[in-house]
């Protein structure tokens, strides 16, 4: 629908002007990933649940790298501890500790997906979320949505001009860019308590990358 503002008058340079909103968008593969994953443990020693927790990192750390993940693409994002409490008849009863270690991977193709998740979990990962899509030269795609939504701006002061008798073409005036936006592909947020034995399939679909603009035209 075309949506814009029409302004009959005459200006100091005996022109009209219409404004409009300009949209454009593409459509891409993602080719690039990123994930979050790590492990959860408990114990009623917290000596102890830091050890084991530490461990299993590393096992993850280990198996990771060994697929192909470089150690700089696995950084920490969070670390902490928790004491645990569960509650009888109005009283507070300690349980012990929970020690989490969660890691950032960047996971430069995203075919590896499926491989990164089923891989962590057979180590000991037993938390995995944030599962996002999204592609290597983002810019590149984002021009191209800005040249359908500046070419979308002209159909509609054309629209529009010519809904008014008008045949001359709009020249532009001005063009303001809105927004810069991706549309991210399915993520997934999952707590795994023990590795499946089949494959986990994680597709990635498409991104829809957007970009919106004001633009004035002048008439003459």
């Amino acid at each position: 629908m075309a949506q814009g503002i029409y302004s009959g008058f005459r200006g100091a340079e005996n022109r009209r002007r219409i404004t409009v909103n300009g949209e454009g968008s593409v459509m891409a593969s993602p080719n690039k990933a990123s994930a979050t994953l790590g492990v959860r443990t408990e114990n009623l020693n917290l000596q102890e649940a830091q050890a084991d927790n530490a461990k299993i990192a590393n096992d993850i750390i280990t198996a990771l790298v060994g697929i192909g993940i470089p150690k700089d693409d696995i950084k920490t994002a969070d670390y902490r501890i928790d004491p645990i409490y569960t509650y009888e008849d109005g009283k507070q009863l300690f349980q012990g500790y929970r020690v989490t270690h969660l890691y950032t991977l960047t996971i430069r193709n995203a075919e590896q997906v499926g491989l990164v998740i089923d891989t962590a979990v057979k180590n000991g990962a037993n938390e995995v979320m944030n599962i996002q899509f999204t592609v290597a030269d983002p810019q590149a795609y984002y021009s191209q949505a800005l040249s359908l939504a500046v070419i979308d701006s002209f159909k509609k002061a054309q629209t529009i001009a010519r809904t008014f008798g008008i045949t001359t073409q709009p020249q532009i005036l001005s063009i303001t860019e809105e927004s810069q936006k991706a549309i991210p592909g399915p993520y997934l947020v999952a707590s795994f308590e023990k590795s499946s034995g089949s494959g986990t399939p994680i597709e990635p679909g498409k991104l829809e990358i957007k970009a919106t603009l004001k633009a004035t035209y002048t008439i003459v």
